[in-house]
């Protein structure tokens, strides 16, 4: 198996045709299939399946491409640091960052950093655990800057977590609702509730906040992928949601939302710099890191 061959699978799992990815990878059509043909051969399994519409990967094609990306980029992170070991500012730096600090820490973080390096392009991957590890695991981000619930919170033989600040949980909804003065849960239960991100990210814990408290839980009324979304639906409907305290301290200045003044004990899910425990940075994506340890989160 040889790295252009794995940049074919690729290329197909990201245009959905042949024709296409030999565009893309500057290649005729024959001689992509032909390297196709190739590694089907060496490895007695199909690999594409083409369709009047376009190609499609089998499942075998599909998991050369999970781990494919992966090599793909540690081959482009490995090109960049050799340049920047030589002294040269170039290559990239892709980070893997959770809604609450892509707000509150970001913009300040790439403003300072493009001041430095107005050369390297950055690329940021906006998810949510555990979504955020699974980006680092199949190294498609060089490090992550994200929320971790507190049973991840110590460093594991996989990564390497980094507390960069405290990121306790309230029950938001918009500034207006009628419950907004609120103090117990009981009296949330005939609420509509908005659950962001999958069943395991935060947005899903008051799920257990209910149980711990003895009480029902309210089944969601949406379940959003969308950070932007989320937010627009708790601004204009009468749902309520978990999200980080500071987020939401930010977004009431603006009179856009508000916390409940809950009597119950809320999750804390701080905040994190997670690295690969096995892969060092590249130099330039160090210096991302540290401007990312440095600098607060605004308040």
């Amino acid at each position: 198996m040889k790295l252009h061959q794995i940049q074919a699978l690729v290329a197909i799992a990201e245009t959905g045709s042949v024709r296409a990815a030999a565009r893309r990878l500057g290649l005729t059509q024959p001689a992509l299939s032909k390297s196709l043909a190739a590694l089907e051969e060496e490895l007695s399994v199909p690999l594409v399946h083409r369709t009047a519409r376009g190609a499609n990967l089998t499942k075998f094609g599909q998991s050369i491409v999970t781990r494919g990306r992966g090599i793909s980029q540690e081959i482009e992170r490995l090109r960049d640091e050799i340049e920047q070991m030589r002294g040269a500012a170039r290559g990239g730096v892709t980070v893997a960052i959770s809604p609450s600090p892509a707000l509150l820490l970001l913009p300040a973080v790439l403003q300072r950093f493009h001041r430095e390096f107005p050369a390297i392009q950055v690329r940021v991957r906006e998810s949510v655990y555990p979504d955020t590890v699974q980006l680092l695991r199949e190294g498609l981000a060089d490090f992550a800057v994200g929320a971790q619930p507190p049973s991840r919170k110590t460093s594991t033989s996989e990564f390497l977590t980094e507390r960069l600040y405290e990121n306790k949980l309230v029950v938001a909804c918009r500034s207006d609702h009628p419950k907004a003065g609120v103090r117990s849960l009981r009296d949330l239960l005939d609420c509509e509730w908005l659950q962001h991100g999958s069943a395991e990210g935060p947005g899903s814990l008051y799920a257990p906040v209910f149980r711990e408290n003895g009480l029902p839980v309210p089944t969601p009324w949406l379940v959003s992928d969308s950070f932007l979304s989320s937010l627009n639906l708790l601004e204009s409907s009468d749902a309520l949601s978990l999200l980080p305290a500071r987020l939401v301290a930010h977004l009431a200045r603006a009179g856009r939302l508000t916390a409940l003044p809950l009597q119950e004990p809320m999750p804390d899910w701080d905040v994190s710099l997670i690295l690969r425990a096995q892969v060092p940075l590249t130099p330039i994506a160090l210096k991302l890191a540290q401007l990312f340890r440095r600098i607060p989160p605004s308040d």
